[in-house]
């Protein structure tokens, strides 16, 4: 079954967020699969929230729809911006070494 939702990895180790133990969101799944119905109602009932201007249906559907806005990455207002970089570190074996000139 393909997931509507994409989530990020959870950290090694942490079995609690795998995919398989997601009971709550199989147990809504295999219910809404089983009934179509309650898909549709319950898309109708979000349209309706948001139409009565209530902002997290209205918000919940634009983020649905059109995808999140990116938030950015900002520090704070005394601080200069923040900047990303990447530095790779690459463990090199001792047989990795190219051959010196006289040895």
């Amino acid at each position: 079954m393909v997931s509507l939702f994409s989530t990020m990895a959870a950290p090694a180790g942490n079995s609690n967020a795998s995919k398989k133990n997601r009971m709550l969101t199989d147990a809504l799944k295999r219910v809404l699969v089983q009934r179509p119905e309650n898909v549709e109602a319950i898309a109708t009932k979000l349209i309706e929230c948001a139409k009565d201007g209530e902002s997290w249906a209205q918000q919940l559907i634009f983020d649905r729809i059109d995808g999140k806005v990116p938030q950015p990455i900002v520090g704070d207002d005394d601080e200069p911006p923040i900047t990303v970089r990447e530095i790779l570190i690459r463990a090199i074996q001792p047989d990795d070494r190219p051959a010196q000139e006289g040895q």
